[in-house]
């Protein structure tokens, strides 16, 4: 009788998770976590041998499933209460992918009323990371300057207690920059948010950095790139209260202490000077237009910043006709740094390698570009998804 009630129950949870499958997909729960939808991975001997070709199917199946936001928010609930309390916070091991899709998972800190991302090293992407960034040395034009700069996390931050449960970030860095061609010039984010740690640079419940945090690495990449930075102070400084940033959803707020955060931004083109337009590209390699802003004022989260992610960001600044031109490869973080940037350029480009389907040369054809800065935050460095996108774009 119990075996029978076992297959019963087997044959019942099977027949759910087909139907699971058979529903639409859940495709908002994905746009939120900020990423494309996993395909199909592809089947020969690597993938087969090396086990990318099972992680790819089960991060297939978990991205197309029905429900998936509900699903994965029961799981988040079971895996908080799995955490690991610590004097004063507790490891949460998440079922949430991080990258652009890529099958590892997120593990957070929540502690001293914030959630964040711990760093694992990867030895290996580490240098695949570098190595993609020395291809672009070794096939853009000479005389287009480039700059890398690889933005840490807030953890890396926080007391000893807290930071030592991760591998160090700013050690990781240090051995990316030095893997890199000597023509790429590395830009000490690092240093320039220490030195305001104590500040509000990094949101309590989103894995971003603030605008605030975003000037100070902005400063240190003008000094590196040989121009003086505006001051932030010029500027009217505007807040957008009770922000729950992107972790927030992925832990029970009702045992962990994480008040909201507060969007505060700087409004840098208050005379209207700055004209942003974003680009798609079509199937025949074109750029195609449609409309955007710098500043979504409808929005109340992190993507208030140019509305979210785009394939292509085009901002040219009137005041500055005869400024050079900046092209910019990044992900997301750049969203909060990019207004700050404009002040110096005549144009600045942003390229997101997650959803750019063009070739960069198309953006180099277009625009003519002085300059490139590979921006990326730490995390980056772990993600070979990342790397091959950014092989593919070139």
């Amino acid at each position: 009788m119990k075996n029978k009630i076992t297959s019963g129950a087997f044959v019942i949870m099977i027949a759910v998770f087909i139907v699971m499958l058979l529903l639409p997909a859940d495709r908002e729960s994905i746009a939120e976590e900020n990423r494309a939808m996993s395909t199909f991975p592809p089947v020969n001997s690597k993938t087969a041998f090396s086990g990318e070709f099972a992680q790819g199917v089960e991060g297939f199946i978990g991205d197309n499933i029905g429900y998936r936001s509900s699903l994965t928010a029961l799981a988040r609930n079971i895996n908080t209460s799995k955490g690991v309390t610590l004097e004063a916070g507790q490891i949460i091991a998440t079922n949430k992918d991080i990258g652009t899709g890529t099958v590892q998972k997120q593990t957070l800190l929540a502690a001293d009323n914030r959630i964040m991302e711990m760093f694992i090293n990867n030895a290996e992407n580490e240098k695949q990371y570098a190595d993609t960034l020395n291809e672009y040395a070794k096939k853009l034009p000479e005389e287009i300057r480039i700059f890398s700069m690889l933005i840490p996390t807030q953890l890396e931050f926080c007391e000893p207690i807290y930071k030592n449960l991760q591998d160090s970030q700013k050690e990781t860095i240090a051995s990316v920059y030095s893997k890199l061609d000597s023509r790429i010039e590395t830009v000490d984010a690092y240093g320039a948010l220490e030195r305001f740690s104590d500040e509000y640079i990094y949101f309590r419940t989103d894995h971003h950095w603030t605008q605030l945090g975003a000037y100070y690495a902005y400063c240190e990449f003008m000094k590196t790139e040989g121009s003086e930075a505006v001051n932030k102070d010029d500027f009217e400084m505007n807040s957008i209260h009770q922000f729950m940033g992107s972790l927030s959803d992925r832990v029970n707020l009702s045992e962990i202490s994480a008040p909201p955060d507060t969007i505060e931004w700087y409004d840098v083109d208050k005379n209207g000077s700055v004209m942003v337009r974003m680009h798609d590209v079509s199937e025949n390699g074109e750029l195609t237009d449609y409309s955007g802003v710098m500043y979504e004022r409808t929005k109340t989260e992190y993507d208030f910043f140019f509305g979210s992610d785009h394939p292509v960001v085009e901002m040219t600044n009137a005041d500055n006709p005869y400024g050079k031109t900046l092209v910019v490869l990044k992900e997301s973080y750049s969203n909060a740094f990019a207004p700050w940037l404009i002040k110096n350029y005549r144009s600045v480009i942003l390229v997101d390698p997650r959803i750019f389907r063009g070739k960069l040369d198309t953006i180099i054809d277009c625009y003519s570009p002085d300059e490139l800065l590979v921006m990326n935050y730490i995390f980056t460095t772990n993600f070979p998804d990342y790397c091959l996108l950014m092989k593919n774009i070139y």
